[in-house]
């Protein structure tokens, strides 16, 4: 766990020890293990790590390469010895992740790019010329901010850090903010603060004196099509992958924790991590009040069975309280109405002595948008599964036009196509924003998407490698820092995340059945509730009845005048209007909204403001 920020005078002034030191204290939430600031001539450069791997403690960063040369890394590399063949030196050598990265990229350039694994972003900076560049993972694990002036070119991990920079004002990112209070994705990666902007996953940005570029590396090609000769293999394959991924997470980790509910993601790393470590415990939220959101029936017997220590978190009356206990991300807008589940699991974690934790997020990902499976099935000759499939989905679907429209029209690539412009030329595109802000958020081509057309499942492809996930990552690791707790991803390995869009639609989803590639896989150590199980476990009803008892926070979303207002429209929030419990969520975000920048936002602005006015005056 680290961050860092690069920050660089273009016309060579020399840089203001101050304004480092302001730009440096940003990063104070990210670790105190290891703690450098570098104020030379023109630049600064700021590197902070809290360390979860005995490795990433050996290299003191920013690392000096030379006389001019500069690199900074955060992250991790998983596939160390394939690395470390590359370079030509033993596995079992004792060198750092960030060591492995920058020898490899000064030994071979770009080619190496697209062979590491694990997240990760890098910089190298040039001190002669002012050039940069920078690099993030291919599957957006770790998270990279950038602007570039003809004064200047700042670079961070976190974008307080170059908030900090007086010349960035702290200016909300309109569209970001619509987007974070209407819960919708967005098809081209934004910054909530004004004038930065993320590095894309698998890209290259290169700044020098010729301008800036930027270089899609990931060349993983989305017409790769995988085919096996039997269900049995494809399940053989997933399971190999998924152990990978878990033994990538787990390696030289003394106490991993597991975040275990009883689905059908965290179930198989519980199974195939306890094997790998004897000293795994669970963490499960479990409902008294809610029994149908209580998932002890399917993760208990497996702790029992695999000798897991299990650790019950009670959530039944868990809920935000919006004061001072509360930890404000100040480029987070939003509230998660059970983070206070996230939070007591940390907490309990740490006093556990955990410092890593798995999560089965991000799982779903994978067995998305398979409407195109009869499509798949006539292509690949096997009739009989077709006319199977066609009788189940057409005498489940809920009329025939609603089986046409899904299972033959869009995935039709045309059809694809025209949804786009349709969307593009669409009057009203959401029911909760302001007009003038519904504009700016209205639906723009992806940026994937090109890419995707000659994927198989082109939705999938777009939202596994978009960067939705890593952010969401990041926003994470903002309260994991608070406990010094890294969660980690198994779902989210490149290996397994290319092998799982590249296979026939009907091992994720065939007979009605979600995920028989799982089931298939753990046929043997799934008991008959786990093989029988069809449905994923929903919060809604206790985020909707915690919302409805919140008379607390009503204050916040009944404030006059609203600063939500900006950009969701006052009338669904009259009394007159039909409200229903997705409604109450978007009014309880909106409260946060206020609350957020009530607390949050106006002070740390008018702090950042009152600053620069008094170093002004101190010139």
């Amino acid at each position: 766990m680290s961050a860092f920020f690069l920050a660089i005078n273009r016309n060579n002034r020399q840089f203001e020890p101050w304004l480092a030191q302001r730009m440096m204290a940003q990063l104070d939430r990210f670790g105190h293990a290891s703690r450098q600031l570098t104020v030379n001539n023109q630049f600064a450069i700021g590197h902070q790590t809290y360390c979860v791997m005995p490795a990433a403690s050996q290299t003191q960063q920013p690392m000096k390469l030379g006389e001019h040369l500069y690199f900074l890394f955060h992250g991790r590399v998983d596939n160390r010895s394939v690395m470390l063949e590359k370079l030509g030196l033993e596995p079992t050598q004792s060198i750092s992740d960030a060591d492995i990265v920058a020898r490899c990229y000064r030994a071979f350039g770009d080619e190496c790019l697209d062979e590491f694994r694990g997240p990760f972003v890098f910089v190298f900076f040039n001190e002669s010329n002012n050039e940069v560049v920078a690099c993030r993972d291919a599957m957006g694990g770790r998270y990279l901010v950038y602007r570039v002036t003809e004064k200047h070119i700042l670079i961070a991990t976190y974008e307080m850090a170059l908030v900090a920079h007086n010349s960035l004002h702290y200016t909300i990112n309109e569209e970001k903010a619509a987007r974070y209070l209407s819960n919708q994705m967005e098809s081209q990666p934004s910054s909530l603060i004004d004038g930065l902007t993320p590095l894309n996953p698998g890209t290259k940005l290169t700044v020098n004196e010729a301008g800036v570029r930027l270089h899609r590396y990931y060349s993983y090609s989305p017409a790769t099509r995988i085919h096996l000769d039997s269900d049995q293999s494809y399940a053989d394959e997933f399971k190999r992958l998924l152990n990978q991924a878990i033994s990538r997470r787990t390696a030289n980790v003394a106490r991993p924790g597991l975040m275990l509910s009883g689905g059908l993601d965290s179930i198989p790393i519980a199974i195939l991590a306890a094997q790998q470590s004897p000293s795994l415990i669970a963490l499960s939220w479990v409902f008294d009040q809610y029994p149908e959101l209580d998932e002890r029936q399917y993760s208990s017997p497996i702790c029992q069975q695999l000798g897991i220590e299990q650790v019950m978190i009670n959530c039944d009356e868990r809920w935000p309280q919006w004061d001072q206990s509360m930890d404000l991300n100040p480029i987070v807008p939003f509230g998660i109405p059970f983070s206070e589940f996230q939070e007591a699991t940390f907490r309990k974690a740490k006093s556990k002595g955990v410092t890593m934790m798995l999560t089965g997020i991000h799982g779903d990902l994978l067995y998305e948008y398979t409407n195109g499976i009869l499509y798949e099935l006539l292509k690949a000759g096997e009739f009989r599964r077709f006319y199977r499939e066609l009788k189940l989905l057409w005498t489940s679907s809920s009329s025939t036009a609603n089986f046409i429209r899904h299972y033959c029209f869009r995935p039709i690539k045309l059809a694809q196509k025209l949804g786009v412009v349709r969307r593009k030329f669409a009057q009203h595109r959401h029911p909760y924003l302001q007009d003038r802000i519904d504009e700016k958020a209205c639906e723009k081509p992806h940026w994937l998407l090109a890419e995707s057309a000659r994927a198989l499942r082109p939705k999938q492809w777009q939202i596994v490698l978009d960067g939705f996930a890593g952010d969401d990552t990041v926003h994470g690791r903002y309260l994991e820092a608070k406990y010094g707790i890294e969660r980690r991803y198994p779902f989210r390995d490149r290996d397994l995340c290319e092998f799982m869009l590249s296979i026939p639609s009907h091992q994720l989803y065939f007979s009605l059945q979600k995920r028989p590639i799982v089931k298939q896989a753990f046929a043997q150590e799934f008991n008959e509730n786990l093989l029988a199980r069809n449905n994923k476990t929903s919060f809604s009803q206790v985020i909707y009845s915690g919302v409805s008892k919140d008379k607390k926070n009503r204050q916040w979303f009944e404030s006059q005048p609203p600063q939500w207002a900006d950009y969701v429209k006052q009338c669904y929030f009259e009394s007159k209007t039909a409200q229903n419990g997705s409604m109450d969520v978007v009014r309880w975000r909106c409260g946060y909204y206020d609350y957020w920048k009530s607390v949050c936002y106006n002070p740390l602005m008018q702090e950042l403001r009152l600053s620069d006015e008094n170093k002004n005056e101190d010139k």
